[in-house]
């Protein structure tokens, strides 16, 4: 059994039962390892978390790569990866979980206080996404590269937290492209 395989059984028990039933042991019993091993390979919870987020963050970063990639166009390849987000969201089943009954769980991964000793969900999917960010993109973002793309990252999840909309994907998509395309 490998890190890599714990992590996605903990990504089918946050689908399952939530983010607040993940634990060593539950993976561990899921996966059919003894607990030692779950804590021998993570050492905590927390790990196991970090673990789990990391491997979303390149999930979504390979996606975000992808959606548009064949657009010349750099308004329309951003328009291919806010309409890809939002279905993304959409689609990602631990991620309604939490959504639906325990949302606190997102809104603490969302934002950032004077004491929090990590970014929040959006800082490190910014950090995750800009190095991919090609020169034709990050010379039309407005009004730079890091805050067109946090812009577009901010709208996304505040349609993930309130997905009800008067607006479809792609009027939300045209509008964050009005805004940071320059």
């Amino acid at each position: 059994m490998d890190r890599d395989r714990l992590v996605e059984v903990g990504v089918a028990l946050v689908s399952r039962f939530g983010a607040k039933a993940l634990s060593l042991t539950s993976v561990a019993r899921q996966a059919g390892v003894a607990r030692a091993t779950a804590y021998r390979m993570f050492g905590g919870r927390d790990a196991l978390v970090a673990a789990i987020m990391a491997r979303e963050l390149e999930q979504l970063r390979v996606q975000m790569k992808a959606w548009g990639a064949e657009q010349p166009d750099v308004s329309e390849r951003i328009r291919d990866r806010v309409r890809g987000s939002l279905a993304y969201i959409r689609e990602h089943e631990a991620l309604q979980y939490v959504l639906r009954n325990e949302p606190e769980e997102v809104v603490r991964a969302l934002i950032t206080t004077s004491d929090a000793d990590r970014p929040s969900l959006i800082e490190m999917i910014v950090d995750a996404t800009l190095p991919d960010v090609v020169e034709d993109e990050a010379a039309a973002l407005y009004p730079n590269v890091r805050a067109g793309s946090e812009f577009m990252v901010r709208v996304v999840y505040s349609c993930m937290l309130v997905p009800g909309s008067s607006m479809s994907d792609d009027e939300i998509a045209d509008m964050v492209v009005r805004a940071v395309v320059r």
